[in-house]
C-alpha cells in the first residue's frame, strides 16, 4: 500500500475595508500565517474600474517580499518559487503585511477586498535560481553600447522574457542592459542563472524605484530598496543614500513626464529635496524620440544645466522604457536601445559600467544604436588631454571633434550650456576643432543637431579649468575661435579610444 500526500490548507482568511485619502499613501494590513506554511495565495482587488490599488508583501521581521504594483493576479508567497515581482524564502509564521499603495483614487476613496489561502504544499514550478556572481565579459576600454531602462516580466505592468529581451537587445547590436523593474529584485536570481547563456550581453543589477512623485533607476544594487516616500517618514535622501550603501549608482528617471493618471508618478517632483551630489544619472530622453524630443528634451536639459550650474556633475542617459521587448510598445513607445546610452567603460562588467556612469563618461543616441558616431576630446597645455567625464587645465582649451555619418547636420558647442558655436558637417567623416580662452572654471559638451535644428546626440560634459591664452589675441570673457588651421601648434586629431 503506497501513502500519497494530500495538501492541507492551514487557513483561509478574508480581510477588506475602505481607503481614504487621508493618512498618507499607504494602507497596512496583517495578515495571519500559520506554522508549517509553504505557500501563501494573496488574492486582491481594488472591485472598481476608478481605483487602482498597489499591493506589496512584508514578512513578520519587516522585510519586504516583493511589491506586486499593479498586479491583477494574485501573490503567491512560497519557499522555493513565488509568482512574478516576489521573492521566495523561508515563511515565519506570524503577522505579516499586505501594503495597499494608494496609487489612483475616486472621489470617496477606494475599497480594497483580500483573500488570504495558506498550505503546506508548494503549487508553482520552481525557475532556475542563482546567487550573482561578477561577471566580466570584456576588459577593453572603450564605448560600449547599452539601455538603462528596461522592463521584464517581473514588472506587474510588463511581458517581456529574457529571452526575448536578449533576441531585441543583439538584435541592435547592444553591449548590455539594465534590468529595471519596479519596486522588486525578485528578477535579479533569475538572471544570474541565465547569465552565462547569453554570451556577450550582460545584465545589469536594476530596480525602477517607483514612486508616486517620481521614478528613479538604482544601478548595481543588490537588495530592495523601500520605495515608499512617507512612510514612516521614508525620503527622497533616504532612498538615494540606500542606493548609494549597496554600492550602486541612482539615475532620475523621465523628470518632465508629466501625464497625470496616463503615466502615474512619472515627472520627477523632488527637484529641491533631491541631494543631486548623489546622483549619477539624468534621463535626457526616454523611450520614443518624436513624441519626446520637442516635448520633453528641451526641458530636460534647461534642468540638467540648472543642477550642473549649482556644481552638480550628473550623467547624461538614455533608456527606453521598453515593457515588452519590443513587440507591443504602441504609438507613444519605444523599443529596447531606442534611444541608446554609449558608456565609456574600462570593461564589460557591472562594476565597470557603474563606475564609468559615476564619472560621467556618457553619450547619449536619442533616436537608438544607429545614430551617427561623434566623438568627443579635449586638449590643453604640455599634451594633456581629456575624454568626456574628465577634468582638464590649460590656458586654452581645445576641442577635438569627429563625427561619422552626418552629413548636413550640425555641431553645437555648448558652454555651460549656451551654444557658442554652431557649425555644419561638410561630409560622413568630419572633423572639427575648436577652442576656448574664456578665463573660468566651464564645462563643455556636444550636441549634434540634424536638419530640422532637433538634437541627435547629446554628449556629457568635459570640465575645463581656463587660465587663459598669453598672447592669443583673444578676450577674456568670450575668445572663441574654430578650424583646423586657427591656432598655432595645434596637433592632428587622434582617436584614443575604439568605439563599437
Amino acid at each position: 500500500m503506497s501513502l500519497i500526500a494530500v495538501a492541507a490548507v492551514l487557513s483561509q482568511m478574508h480581510y477588506e475595508g475602505d481607503v481614504t485619502a487621508a493618512g498618507g499613501d499607504y494602507v497596512d494590513v496583517p495578515i495571519t500565517v500559520p506554522a508549517g506554511t509553504v505557500e501563501c495565495d494573496i488574492a486582491h482587488t481594488d472591485g472598481s474600474d476608478f481605483v487602482i490599488l498597489d499591493w506589496g508583501v512584508w514578512q513578520p521581521d519587516g522585510t519586504s517580499r516583493g511589491w506586486g504594483g499593479g498586479n491583477t493576479e494574485d501573490a503567491i508567497i512560497g519557499v522555493d518559487q513565488s509568482s512574478r515581482s516576489y521573492l521566495p524564502g523561508p515563511i515565519v509564521p506570524g503577522t505579516w503585511t499586505v501594503s495597499i499603495g494608494k496609487a489612483k483614487l475616486d472621489s470617496t476613496g477606494g475599497h480594497y477586498s483580500i483573500d488570504v489561502t495558506c498550505s503546506d504544499t508548494a503549487t508553482l514550478p520552481v525557475l532556475a535560481k542563482a546567487s550573482y556572481a561578477p561577471v566580466t565579459i570584456s576588459t577593453e576600454r572603450r564605448w560600449y553600447k547599452g539601455d538603462f531602462h528596461v522592463h521584464s516580466v517581473q514588472s506587474g505592468d510588463a511581458k517581456a522574457t529574457f529571452d526575448q529581451i536578449v533576441t531585441l537587445a543583439k538584435s541592435r547590436g547592444l553591449d548590455f542592459v539594465n534590468l529595471s523593474d519596479h519596486n522588486t529584485v525578485a528578477q535579479h536570481a533569475l538572471i544570474a542563472a541565465q547569465q552565462a547563456s547569453y554570451g556577450d550581453l550582460l545584465f545589469l543589477r536594476g530596480a525602477e524605484i517607483t514612486t508616486y512623485s517620481g521614478h528613479g533607476n538604482a544601478v548595481g544594487i543588490h537588495d530592495y530598496v523601500e520605495h515608499r516616500l512617507g512612510y514612516n517618514g521614508r525620503t527622497v535622501k533616504g532612498i538615494v543614500d540606500d542606493v548609494k550603501a549597496q554600492g550602486g549608482i541612482f539615475i532620475v528617471n523621465h523628470p518632465m513626464l508629466d501625464l497625470g493618471t496616463g503615466c502615474i508618478g512619472c515627472a520627477w517632483q523632488h527637484v529641491d529635496d533631491t541631494p543631486w551630489d548623489e546622483v549619477s544619472g539624468l534621463e535626457l530622453i526616454t523611450g520614443n524620440y518624436d513624441l519626446g524630443v520637442s516635448a520633453f528634451v528641451p526641458r530636460v536639459l534647461a534642468l540638467w544645466d540648472q543642477l550642473e550650474d549649482a556644481g552638480h556633475r550628473i550623467a547624461g542617459i538614455g533608456g527606453s522604457d521598453d515593457h515588452t521587448a519590443g513587440m507591443d510598445e504602441g504609438t507613444a513607445g519605444s523599443s529596447i536601445g531606442s534611444p541608446t546610452t554609449l558608456v565609456l567603460s574600462d570593461g564589460l562588467s557591472e562594476a565597470a559600467i557603474v563606475d564609468a556612469i559615476a564619472h560621467g563618461r556618457t553619450i547619449v543616441n536619442l533616436k537608438g544604436p544607429d545614430d551617427p558616431l561623434v566623438e568627443f576630446t579635449a586638449r590643453g597645455k604640455a599634451g594633456a588631454t581629456a575624454e568626456i567625464g574628465d577634468d582638464i587645465t590649460t590656458d586654452t582649451a581645445t576641442f577635438d571633434v569627429h563625427v561619422v555619418g552626418a552629413s548636413g547636420s550640425f555641431i553645437d558647442l555648448m558652454r555651460d550650456g549656451t551654444k557658442v558655436q554652431h557649425v555644419k558637417i561638410s561630409s560622413d567623416d568630419f572633423k572639427h576643432t575648436f577652442s576656448d580662452a574664456t578665463v573660468g572654471s566651464h564645462r563643455f559638451r556636444v550636441q549634434l543637431i540634424d536638419e530640422t535644428n532637433q538634437p541627435v546626440v547629446i554628449t556629457s560634459h568635459i570640465y575645463a579649468d581656463i587660465s587663459g591664452a598669453a598672447g592669443c589675441g583673444c578676450q577674456s570673457g568670450g575668445p572663441f575661435s574654430s578650424g583646423g588651421g586657427l591656432l598655432v601648434g595645434l596637433v592632428l586629431l587622434v582617436v584614443r579610444r575604439a568605439r563599437r
